[in-house]
């Protein structure tokens, strides 16, 4: 059972209950391309993730079509944070709108002789080949798709529109492959994986820009023990969606929005971004007595991005002092699932998107 639909302008009925499983689950095209056009203010990615406990390789990489800060362009690009035992580094390559194309009725994203992502039934495979790293690695689906937000939420205000979905089409994955950084080359060995698929479409006449609606997100997906663990915490102007996923073994066994509070208990500034991040964080059930909570706490930072980086720097002065400072952080953290008077130790990977500091 599935508590919570969520309605236009990211609003939730937590009355609302589904019970048909099938009502959650994605299906191909739900994964395939969604945007009409490539003009500025749209956005969609297809992002992949591999944690391998063994070597201690954590992988992200990221098929991008997106807007530059300041609406002028929209542009694909490939982006990668790459964790070995040795290097923990992040960086994007930018590529050609017209080497792009994707498939509207499943995952088939192909970036000239760059990339390669395609999905059919319960597998996914992805090839890369840029300099200074390239591989090749299957995806094997372990857990059905999950789709709390439906198809996707409708968002208008003052007449301008837009369209934001967020479907997990892979909550969990056996991983097998290899890849080659900086001239080495690293086995999987115990390797799992995760697959999520965002987008941001803006209407064709009124445009309603994303960072003027959303003001910031917390993602993370973690495994703790023989669960699985999701969950997403979005700000919207006057409102919240916080969605939330817990499996074991093949079971869903939680599935909500809003059905849980997502609270910061501890924060930490990043001197690079000059923006804070959490680093104690705990989410628990609404219900009472309480049937779970998760409490993360943050290991090390991953990856971070300056979302202005390329603006002229001026500009961006104006806008990090007058407005905001945009910012992206990805996060190891470990965590502790505490239910029915278990305490359950795991690790997985969160990050923080900070568009605005305030919504205009």
């Amino acid at each position: 059972m599935h508590q919570g639909i969520v309605k236009e302008n990211g609003i939730v009925d937590t009355a609302r209950l589904i019970t048909d499983p099938a009502d959650l689950q994605t299906v191909p095209s739900d994964d395939g391309l969604h945007l009409d056009n490539f003009h500025p203010g749209n956005f969609e990615w297809w992002y992949f993730d591999i944690m391998d406990e063994e070597t201690g390789c954590i992988l992200k990489i990221v098929a991008h079509l997106g807007t530059d800060p300041l609406r002028r362009k929209f542009l694909p690009q490939l982006a990668f944070s790459v964790k070995v035992p040795d290097v923990n580094t992040a960086f994007a390559h930018l590529c050609e709108l017209e080497e792009f194309k994707a498939a509207h009725d499943e995952c088939n994203v192909k970036i000239a002789q760059k990339f390669h992502c395609y999905g059919k039934n319960n597998t996914y495979h992805i090839w890369v080949d840029i300099p200074g790293f390239s591989g090749e690695f299957t995806f094997t689906r372990q857990l059905p798709g999950w789709k709390p937000l439906g198809d996707a939420v409708p968002i208008e205000q003052r007449k301008r529109r837009a369209v934001f979905g967020w479907i997990i089409p892979v909550p969990k994955a056996a991983v097998t492959g290899d890849f080659t950084f900086n001239g080495r080359n690293y086995q999987l060995r115990n390797a799992s994986g995760y697959h999520d698929h965002n987008f941001w479409k803006v209407g064709k006449i009124r445009k309603l820009f994303i960072d003027d609606v959303i003001s910031k997100w917390y993602w993370g997906r973690f495994k703790a023990g023989d669960y699985i663990i999701i969950f997403m915490n979005t700000h919207f102007r006057n409102n919240q969606i916080s969605s939330f996923y817990i499996s074991t073994g093949k079971e869903l066994i939680h599935s909500s929005n809003n059905a849980v509070q997502v609270q910061i208990v501890e924060q930490k500034l990043d001197r690079k971004l000059k923006c804070s991040y959490p680093v104690k964080s705990l989410i628990r059930s609404l219900k009472e007595p309480r049937t779970f909570q998760l409490v993360l706490k943050t290991r090390e930072v991953l990856d971070r991005k300056d979302l202005l980086a390329g603006v002229n720097p001026f500009l961006g002065f104006l806008i990090k002092t007058l407005v905001s400072r945009p910012a992206y952080l990805g996060l190891k953290a470990d965590c502790h699932l505490i239910k029915n008077d278990q305490n359950i130790h795991g690790t997985g990977i969160f990050e923080l998107m900070l568009f605005r500091n305030r919504v205009v």
